[in-house]
């Protein structure tokens, strides 16, 4: 977790020393897990994201939240420049069964 500074999430010191990486609004400062290898693109984990969106709308279903996250966020910036967005592997590994549930019951 990244430590707040008057109520706002700061940027760990590895992105600070890499101005020239694209980043999202402060809000999602703490969605950030890392940079890539070439220290080229920022990493924010899909999960903690979908619980901001959710956080400043509690009305909003997860679909909801996931649809934002895609046309909002995903989506606005160029893919080269774009930042890495990933799904931690335990989640990643809970929709899989859940989905395999479901398939099991149709």
């Amino acid at each position: 977790m990244i430590a707040p500074i008057n109520n706002k999430p700061v940027l760990p010191d590895l992105v600070l020393e890499h101005p020239e990486l694209h980043i999202l609004t402060d809000e999602y400062h703490e969605c950030i897990v890392g940079i890539n290898d070439d220290c080229t693109r920022v990493i924010y984990d899909i999960e903690k994201i979908l619980e901001v969106i959710k956080h400043q709308d509690d009305e909003l279903s997860r679909e909801d939240c996931w649809e934002h996250f895609s046309f909002n966020i995903r989506d606005c910036m160029p893919q080269e420049v774009s930042p890495v967005y990933i799904f931690p592997i335990e989640v990643k590994e809970q929709h899989a069964n859940k989905e395999k549930k479901k398939d099991s019951h149709s």
